[in-house]
């Protein structure tokens, strides 16, 4: 399913209009959670970046569907080089790193644990000022020309 269908599917009237929304309030419970953002007033300077939903359905090896998920992505595409952010960071553990700590783990008798963590960069807390607009569905009412400041990253930002 394209994504112009999925939003089409979460406008109109269909059963599906509800399996969408409680997808789009998971994801946003999840932001608040996580402690993402602080709505803010915007300022002269602020200049918010775009937020988009992407929808996505799940399903098993026999093909049935199990979850309809809702992601909330940054338009980070507008984003510019050197004026908006200095650098781009993606952690990620190497190969060669996990096997050096296997190995010691063997020589030594240490003990591992696996640990899947899960959108860790998200977790970070920024150090640049960025504001995105409130996400389509989940403007507050009397707030409308709020913006959120960003405390920690989402997808799609640089």
């Amino acid at each position: 399913m394209q994504s112009n269908n999925r939003r089409t599917l979460l406008i109109s009237g269909s059963s599906l209009q509800e399996t969408w929304r409680k997808a789009m309030e998971e994801e946003i419970a999840a932001i608040m959670r996580n402690h993402t953002w602080i709505l803010t007033p915007a300022t002269k300077n602020c200049k918010p970046i775009g937020l988009k939903w992407i929808f996505k359905i799940k399903r098993n090896s026999q093909g049935k569907i199990i979850r309809h998920k809702a992601k909330l992505v940054a338009k980070g595409y507008v984003q510019k080089l050197g004026i908006d952010y200095e650098e781009v960071f993606a952690p990620v553990a190497r190969m060669e790193i996990v096997r050096v700590i296997i190995s010691l783990a063997a020589q030594n008798g240490w003990r591992l644990h696996h640990l899947d963590v899960k959108l860790a960069f998200l977790n970070r807390e920024l150090e640049e000022e960025v504001f995105v607009k409130q996400p389509e569905g989940c403007i507050h009412r009397g707030k409308e020309n709020y913006v959120y400041k960003l405390k920690k990253a989402l997808y799609g930002l640089k």
